[in-house]
């Protein structure tokens, strides 16, 4: 298997995740040998992460002194990430999300905004389009918590299709990221990558309209 690779330099690349690859068990080894130099070694660093079931837009850094500068982008709210879903029900036209997070004193695996803490969740969605007891999301993430936008859309009743953890099994996870945009960790220009919606999610759209 080979990735799509969407930007690249000598400091970082954005790749075209499929579904269902690990972040860290395929797409990095992956990254190893596909971005290696001739008669070189690849060195890829995960500044980010997507589900497995999710495909999409992924950063990974190429070097140590960019892995810093991503990290220090995403601790200011510099990167933006834009997301598409297809999720069940009928949301409204636009909302907001802002809740507690964290995991579930009843399984460790899963997260939930049913608690009290302090650390927050943050997320606002416009619908794209009405489809037949589902909808079209396009997400913006204000903050990047693991399974964040499955876990917030599930426990406000529009749990993301195919999630099989929060909520509507099938056959795979309908969450794309769809757009990804940051400033370079060296020259600072804005770079924005686009992942176009995959097979899977176009065909489930067809099938629901």
């Amino acid at each position: 298997m080979s990735l799509a690779v969407l930007f690249r330099d000598s400091s970082l690349a954005v790749v075209d995740k499929p579904a269902g690859l690990a972040v860290d068990e395929d797409v990095l080894p992956l990254l190893a040998r596909e971005l290696a130099p001739p008669g070189g070694r690849a060195w890829p660093r995960v500044v980010h992460r997507l589900d497995r079931g999710t495909s999409g837009c992924l950063l990974v850094a190429l070097r140590k002194s960019a892995e810093e500068a991503l990290a220090r982008s995403f601790d200011e709210g510099a990167i933006e990430k834009t997301y598409l879903a297809l999720v069940q029900g009928a949301p409204p036209d636009e909302l907001q999300l802002d809740t507690p997070y964290g995991q579930d004193a009843n399984d460790r695996r899963r997260f939930t905004t049913q608690l009290q803490t302090a650390r927050r969740a943050r997320l606002r969605f416009v619908k794209v389009e009405q489809l037949r007891e589902a909808a079209l999301l396009r997400i913006e993430l204000d903050t990047g918590r693991t399974h964040q936008i499955r876990v917030q859309l599930s426990e406000a009743g529009f749990p993301v299709l195919g999630d099989e953890t929060y909520g509507v099994p099938g056959e795979r996870l309908m969450l794309h990221a769809e757009r990804l945009s940051f400033p370079h960790p060296e020259g600072g220009q804005r770079i924005a990558c686009v992942s176009e919606l995959p097979e899977a999610l176009r065909t489930a759209l067809a099938r629901l309209r």
